[in-house]
């Protein structure tokens, strides 16, 4: 179809090309053939004249005759000329006053070497070309008036066609734009009367529901997933801590038994992360309601205070007040996960957290990215693979922005990290 297209369009302009070629040419020939006409005029006059002035070769006083219809004639002209050569003939267009119009006017002249009564003259008779030109001028408007018409056809023919043909397709684009594979259903097949737009809607409609359902299979087994390993776990943390209460443990296994507690807690939220990212990817936290992120950041704030302290960081916070409407859950997993991030990765020094402008800023002090910082907010992307980091908690922050529109940027400057949040969509 997109062939048929181009092929229309190029049809129509090489209709086109030849007709605009064709207006000069016409006019030029059109122009020739009056010029022709004209010429064959002329010479009939002057043979006409010539003839009859040969009958008049008995008056005594025929040059005076000639003298008096030279002033008279408006359209002829005799002269005496010193060339005795009768054949020598010169057609020739001019320009020249027209007396009775008051302006110039075109002209076409046949000026000949004639002998009357033994002596040479120059006989000239011309004739005007003016109604030519204008006959010219009339039919090359008419010529345009055409092409306009015709292009306009054409165009309207051509949007016609295209229109006709192409619905079809811009049909099934539209739905798959408005397409989402959580919530939109099958696409509808339309019916056509053109091969290739079936084939193409058969195959979207079946891409389509092949991944609709890889979705549903893919959401349900992470569903379940985590949901069936919730049990184990917990069954496994309640036997860890027996065994941690067990008298008469030796300091190798106590050891042992601590690091399986701090593998089996790092299972757990891996797990809860999992769930959690499921559950926004699937837009499962719909309510919203209108929350007060400064209240919200401060109070988590002095949540995490006697964390930061045995840290040996500092949390120092400005918050401006600022009022959004969401869902106050998904902001303050997006708080937490920024919060900890910044005190898990600053070995001794400040947090700094600004809310101003609707922007919300985290800062910490650390060493430079070993890691691509365009890989931030990947889903299991650490800085280092020995961190006891689940990898999700900037994914989620990243997946919880895109959910709401809210700008996301990180840089890292003056030995500091800066995340920012913008609430408005620009950080």
């Amino acid at each position: 179809m997109r062939l048929l297209q181009v092929s229309l369009r190029s049809s129509l302009l090489y209709s086109l090309v030849i007709v605009l070629i064709s207006i000069p040419v016409s006019l030029l020939s059109l122009h020739k053939i009056l010029n022709d006409e004209v010429d064959e005029l002329l010479a009939a006059h002057t043979a006409e004249f010539l003839k009859h002035i040969k009958t008049f070769d008995y008056l005594e006083d025929l040059e005076t005759d000639l003298e008096v219809f030279d002033q008279l004639a408006y359209d002829i002209d005799i002269r005496p000329s010193d060339d005795q050569d009768t054949g020598a003939s010169r057609y020739e267009t001019i320009s020249s006053y027209d007396s009775v119009a008051h302006e110039r006017r075109p002209f076409r002249e046949l000026s000949s070497q004639v002998i009357i009564k033994g002596k040479p003259y120059v006989l000239t008779l011309r004739m005007s070309l003016v109604d030519n030109d204008e006959l010219i001028y009339a039919i090359g408007l008419v010529q345009f008036a055409l092409i306009v018409l015709l292009a306009g056809g054409l165009l309207l023919l051509n949007r016609s066609l295209s229109k006709k043909l192409w619905e079809p397709f811009y049909k099934t684009l539209s739905q798959l734009k408005a397409y989402q594979v959580d919530k939109s259903g099958t696409i509808a097949v339309v019916k056509t009367n053109i091969i290739e737009f079936n084939d193409l809607n058969q195959t979207v409609s079946h891409l389509a529901d092949r991944n609709r359902k890889v979705f549903l299979h893919q959401k349900e087994f992470i569903e379940n997933a985590s949901h069936e390993l919730q049990t184990p776990l917990a069954i496994f943390q309640a036997k860890l801590d027996l065994l941690m209460q067990k008298p008469g443990m030796s300091e190798a296994e106590a050891a042992l038994i601590t690091d399986l507690e701090a593998t089996a807690q790092r299972m757990a939220r891996l797990n809860k992360n999992l769930l959690l990212l499921s559950k926004i990817d699937n837009e499962q936290f719909t309510g919203k309601e209108e929350v007060e992120v400064s209240k919200l950041a401060d109070d988590l704030l002095s949540n995490i205070t006697f964390t930061a302290d045995a840290e040996n960081v500092s949390i120092t916070r400005t918050l401006e007040p600022l009022r959004i409407n969401a869902n106050k859950a998904l902001i303050e997993i997006l708080l937490t996960n920024l919060f900890h991030n910044a005190v898990r990765h600053t070995p001794e020094g400040n947090v700094q957290v600004q809310l101003h402008d609707h922007t919300l800023t985290v800062t910490n002090h650390g060493k430079p990215l070993t890691m691509d910082p365009g890989k931030m907010f990947d889903r299991f992307t650490k800085e280092s693979p020995k961190s006891s980091s689940t990898g999700l908690g900037l994914a989620i922050v990243k997946r919880i922005c895109d959910t709401y529109g809210y700008g996301l940027s990180y840089r890292y400057e003056n030995g500091c990290h800066v995340f920012s949040v913008g609430f408005n969509g620009v950080a």
